[in-house]
């Protein structure tokens, strides 16, 4: 690659980015780690050297918070940075947005480190790895997550203030006993108060209302080949490769 400055790898993840970073130099394709902090540092402070381009690995394995969305969507916005994104086939629906734009591919985190380093040389030659009805399918598919979250974000506004805290309690993990102990009321009330949201949200069971209060909540995880982090048993976070 001659002379050509060194992808950026960011993640949520410090220590995943250093893993990719590693893993793409060790076949050929330089690569540096970064902060999102200081890949958008380091893009503003290249102002002094308009001609330069940067290219950045972003590893997210699903986590497609509307931070690394509007981080993501903040570099591009430089017009001389091209970015690659490589997530879990449901993360990949957050980035149809800015898929209009050819600055932005997106990879599943199925890629093999030897494809993601091919993938990372064609962003660099100013080629796109994603081919145009994939690139409209992605297009397509945001708009149409978005409207849906857009509905159901209307009618958890209709939830009384009891029925969204109940809600909300289940689905950090509560049981009914302990969202009543929480909020100070009987388990049967508790029952009444979930009964009464499902109608609203026309929710089958209880389950499925959790999950859509985490679809409006919070975009979908998912897993992958590329280093990730992962949760053991003590819950702190740990790193892997798969």
């Amino acid at each position: 690659m001659g002379d050509q400055q060194p992808a950026w790898v960011v993640s949520p993840h410090l220590l995943v980015a250093q893993a990719v970073a590693a893993a793409l130099t060790s076949v050929g394709t330089p690569a540096e780690a970064r902060t999102w902090e200081s890949a958008v540092r380091d893009r503003e402070a290249d102002d002094a050297d308009p001609g330069r381009q940067r290219h950045l690995v972003a590893i997210l394995d699903g986590v497609e918070t509307d931070e690394v969305v509007d981080q993501v969507t903040r570099l591009v916005q430089f017009g001389d940075v091209r970015v690659v994104v490589v997530t879990t086939e449901d993360g990949a629906v957050q980035w149809g947005g800015l898929l209009e734009s050819d600055a932005v591919d997106v990879v599943t985190v199925t890629t093999s480190v030897v494809q993601l380093a091919e993938v990372v040389e064609r962003l660099i030659t100013g080629a796109s790895s994603m081919a145009p009805e994939e690139r409209l399918e992605l297009q397509a598919s945001w708009s149409r997550a978005l409207a849906r979250r857009r509905e159901l974000a209307a009618v958890m506004a209709t939830l009384s203030p009891q029925q969204r805290r109940v809600l909300e309690l289940l689905a950090a993990g509560q049981r009914v006993s302990e969202v009543g102990a929480v909020m100070g009321v009987a388990q049967g009330t508790v029952r009444s108060h979930v009964k009464a949201l499902r109608a609203k949200l026309g929710a089958r069971n209880q389950l499925e209302a959790v999950a859509m209060y985490h679809q409006v909540s919070s975009p979908p995880d998912g897993g992958g080949l590329v280093p990730r982090p992962r949760r053991s048993s003590d819950g702190s976070d740990v790193r892997e490769r798969r």
